[in-house]
């Protein structure tokens, strides 16, 4: 069974602006401008992108990219490639800022304007998987076909206001799940007896345990009939002795395991198990 790997292009400097109110004042003016943002990453996003882009080549998977317009701006080149080596090309914000409403999912839109022309994108991940279904109906109307901003099991796969939502891959050890927008992470551990395993952050907490764990759920999932639907960052990845992330004064303890290197889980699963696009899924299941 094809399952997919979806990455969220997104700077390190671009996980912290979601993070902003839990940084300190140095922190959070180090994020503060583009340029700011672009400084603190030091051609990192680049540079780890290039070598998952290595690691997929060599075991011969295709991926979606959730692309930050910031990436492109900085490395239009670096997105150039992932199309021509025949990844998918979606769109994951321009800022990282979360969309709460139209409006600023509207602001985000307009300034990845030339990102969106370029690549035609048809799918969305809104920042920290956080959507609204007024946004969805608004990302129909802009010409989007899927969205993947939310937690739960392929089978909870549904057409919601003209979009079809894709979640996160969780398993759960009994019971079909339907999806609720939002639905965030804290929502399906605490109230759904769920297991986020197709989460950035739970890839990166599992590989304190075991590089094979995450593969373990994706294999129960198969079993189940069903893909799964993973998800990374390239700063998860690849990582410099030197990585300042600890320096940011985040404050937020619940998200240290994002600072957890998982370069061999990552690993392990390309040589596990098959991937493709989630455009290729959909068009495998007929889930249009």
């Amino acid at each position: 069974m094809r399952n997919c790997l979806t990455i969220d292009l997104e700077s390190i400097s671009h996980r912290y602006v979601t993070e902003r109110r839990h940084l300190s004042e140095p922190g959070r003016r180090s994020v503060e401008t583009e340029e700011n943002r672009r400084a603190l990453d030091g051609g990192s996003v680049a540079s780890s992108t290039r070598r998952m882009l290595n690691a997929l080549r060599e075991h011969g998977h295709k991926a979606t990219f959730f692309v930050v317009g910031e990436v492109y701006d900085w490395h239009s080149d670096l997105i150039e490639e992932i199309s021509e080596q025949g990844h998918e090309l979606a769109y994951h914000s321009h800022t990282h800022t979360p969309i709460r409403t139209v409006d600023s999912l509207n602001k985000e839109l307009r300034k990845s304007r030339k990102l969106i022309e370029t690549f035609r994108p048809k799918g969305f991940r809104a920042p920290r998987v956080w959507i609204r279904p007024e946004c969805l109906s608004e990302l129909a109307r802009c010409g989007f076909v899927y969205d993947s901003s939310t937690y739960g099991p392929y089978s909870a796969s549904a057409k919601i206001s003209g979009i079809l939502e894709i979640p996160i891959s969780t398993y759960a050890p009994c019971g079909e799940k339907t999806l609720a927008l939002p639905r965030p992470l804290p929502f399906a551990l605490l109230r759904n007896l769920e297991i986020p395993f197709g989460s950035g952050y739970l890839v990166s907490f599992f590989s304190l345990v075991s590089p094979t764990l995450v593969s373990y759920f994706v294999r129960k999932s198969n079993l189940r009939g069903m893909p799964a639907i993973l998800s990374l960052h390239p700063w998860q990845l690849y990582r410099k002795p030197s990585d300042p992330s600890w320096q940011r004064g985040l404050s937020r303890i619940g998200m240290l395991p994002y600072n957890l290197p998982c370069d061999r889980a990552f690993e392990y699963l390309l040589r596990s198990h098959s991937f493709c696009t989630i455009s290729e899924l959909i068009e495998d299941t007929g889930a249009l």
